[in-house]
């Protein structure tokens, strides 16, 4: 499963983190992860500078899929924040 991660003010040019967990349990151990400094570096970088996150989207895909999509670096399209046209529901 891929999430997408927004943050609640640009950290430097990103605004944004592609990740990729197993499944829904897997996201909740790794969004505390994440807010304790021992996930991405970026997410680490946010929570020093006290920039709040959430996750607003999920998606069904593995490895290659997450590469893909990072690849592309448009995230902007794919987060319901930052594009409300996109005809899906945030995650809670």
């Amino acid at each position: 499963m891929i999430y997408i991660i927004h943050f609640s003010q640009p950290l430097c040019h990103a605004q944004h983190y592609i990740g990729m967990v197993a499944s829904h349990e897997h996201l909740d151990r790794r969004m505390h992860q994440h807010r304790t400094g021992r996930g991405a570096r970026i997410l680490d970088a946010c929570n020093k500078r006290l920039i709040t996150y959430r996750v607003v989207r999920t998606m069904n895909g593995g490895r290659l899929k997450e590469r893909r999509l990072k690849n592309r670096k448009n995230t902007p399209r794919l987060c319901p924040i930052c594009n409300p046209n996109l005809h899906t529901k945030p995650a809670s």
